[in-house]
């Protein structure tokens, strides 16, 4: 899952939709390949389903899924994930039927091909310490310690989401506050020794790479240099620190932050057609 290339940013506005084909995760829906790993498999989409959606098994996917609501509601099993919601299920969890009355909008995480088989899983995964059946995020506090003084301009808040004992894989909410600017407009870049990967939920924020909106989207290798970063209106991203735990290293060096940045990505050759023009959002007056 770590062979895909420097993602550093596009808005998810710019991707098409495409269908679903028989054989993969949830088919007959609609999804956005955001990144997808050519070795593996391993890949981040969005799914879109439509209203009156459903399907029915049993089935299972043979990879580990990770999703969060968007918009709408799923309903799995006669349980259902309104918006907002999280869940990590373990690959093997077994799916009798799935239904959105609503229609759904979700972010999902696989770490290999999310190949769907036609038959239910041995129940292992239902009964493993990793999953996660359903986390309601809006009745989630947000833990506001500050856990690096390079950061305090940010006022960063967290809701952790997930943290794999073994591997120390990380997913969590990150809160950004408005008005963040580093001080004296400059800062030190931070680098991690894994992959950090993040889709915007709201708001906004600035980095090197110019502003991020609500549907920018990133996957960051592991070593690369980055930031600072300030956010006008502040930010709520998901971000996933995936092959290892999260470490933050600093370089001595300072680099300037500017919020007129202009949009400067850095994209794979098959990527870059999207985004030769960049996106904003609509006027709000």
């Amino acid at each position: 899952m770590l062979e895909r290339g420097h993602i550093e940013f596009i808005q998810s506005q710019l991707l098409p939709w495409r269908r679903i084909g028989h054989g993969l995760a949830r088919p007959d829906a609609e999804y956005k390949m955001l990144s997808r790993d050519p070795a593996d498999g391993a890949c981040s989409i969005l799914v879109r389903y439509p209203v009156g959606w459903s399907r029915f098994g049993p089935e299972h996917i043979l990879a580990d899924e990770e999703f969060y609501i968007l918009e709408g509601s799923l309903e799995m099993d006669g349980h259902v994930y309104p918006a907002d919601s999280y869940a990590f299920l373990p690959a093997g969890w077994t799916r009798h039927a799935m239904r959105s009355p609503r229609g759904c909008v979700l972010i999902a995480f696989y770490d290999r091909e999310p190949v769907l088989v036609p038959h239910a899983g041995d129940g292992t995964a239902e009964q493993s310490p990793r999953a996660i059946p359903h986390l309601d995020l809006r009745a989630m506090p947000w833990d506001m310690t500050l856990n690096d003084p390079n950061l305090r301009h940010l006022g960063i808040g967290r809701k952790n989401l997930r943290t794999d004992a073994q591997t120390g894989e990380r997913s969590f909410l990150s809160l950004i506050l408005p008005q963040a600017v580093p001080p004296g407009g400059q800062g030190p870049q931070e680098v991690h020794p894994v992959v950090e990967e993040c889709y915007m939920l709201a708001g906004d924020i600035t980095g090197p790479h110019g502003t991020m909106y609500p549907g920018g989207y990133f996957w960051r290798p592991a070593g690369i240099p980055h930031g600072p970063f300030g956010a006008r209106w502040g930010s709520v991203s998901l971000i996933r620190f995936v092959g290892g735990r999260h470490v933050n290293v600093w370089t001595d060096a300072q680099a300037p932050f500017s919020f007129d940045a202009p949009y400067d990505p850095v994209l794979p050759e098959e990527l870059r057609p999207f985004a030769a023009h960049g996106w904003v959002p609509p006027a709000a007056y």
